[in-house]
């Protein structure tokens, strides 16, 4: 019952890690959700812990979701989860108040919030917004690990999904819902443009002796040749793709998707 997408579509790593001086045997998962969650590859404890945090409840009539989620404490995500205001695009105040009005008609929402049954959304509302969308913020392509360095390097996107549902009234309809779209499919772009801010693909180097970021950076150059952003001299603003890293002793090679 994935009601977000969020399986764990990639192999996991296999690292020899020093913690607190601890030499581990480890094994890394990155996940859809931006996690990575680390454990011990002998015991199967986590290496840091694993808190479980209340979340937000569907309100999907007969559908029941679990109270809690896992969030790992270490390392610290390594995309964008969930989606504020403070999310939107500001690059022009033109764009900024076309984003609040499309951010008008969706739920913005913490990550782990379920779909609304789109019969009681709140008046307007026409999903919830989320932030990774299905296809994730890791995906297939995972990462690659340096055993020299103790550095992960993690390729992400930025790309916002839709959850909500509708009920299923067909004649062959083997569930009481299903997703959505037709008439109330909403926008959830300018003209193409996201209305969240960039990057929209990037690489975090993750340090795995400690557990934290070195740095990121935008992979790609992204849409900022946009006719709507051409003449705003804009960093890279990153691809959102599916690339496949590969690294060797002196570099990081990104084959993209």
């Amino acid at each position: 019952h994935g009601i977000w997408d969020w399986d764990f579509p990639t192999a996991s790593t296999l690292m020899d890690i020093t913690v607190d001086g601890r030499p581990i045997k480890a094994l890394a998962q990155v996940s859809k959700q931006g996690f990575t969650y680390v454990f011990d590859r002998l015991t199967g404890e986590p290496v840091w812990p694993i808190e479980e945090r209340p979340v937000p409840q569907s309100t999907v009539p007969g559908e029941h979701t679990s109270p809690t989620q896992p969030f790992p404490t270490k390392p610290p995500p390594f995309d964008r989860q969930g989606v504020t205001e403070e999310d939107l695009i500001d690059f022009t105040p033109e764009l900024r108040a076309q984003a609040l009005v499309i951010a008008d008609s969706l739920i913005l929402a913490p990550i782990f919030t379920p779909g609304v049954l789109l019969s009681d959304a709140p008046e307007g509302k026409l999903g919830v917004f989320t932030i990774p969308g299905g296809w994730g913020a890791g995906n297939w392509n995972t990462g690659a690990f340096d055993p020299e360095t103790g550095v992960y390097y993690a390729a992400s996107h930025t790309l916002p999904g839709l959850a909500r549902l509708s009920l299923a009234t067909g004649a062959d309809a083997t569930m009481d819902y299903g997703g959505t779209g037709g008439d109330r499919r909403p926008r959830t772009d300018i003209e193409g443009l996201p209305i969240v801010k960039p990057p929209y693909g990037r690489i975090t180097a993750i340090d795995m002796n400690r557990g934290e970021h070195l740095w990121m950076v935008a992979n790609g150059d992204g849409p900022r040749d946009h006719p709507l952003l051409a003449d705003l001299d804009l960093p890279p603003l990153g691809n959102a793709n599916r690339p496949t890293p590969l690294v060797t002793k002196t570099l990081l090679f990104i084959g993209e998707g």
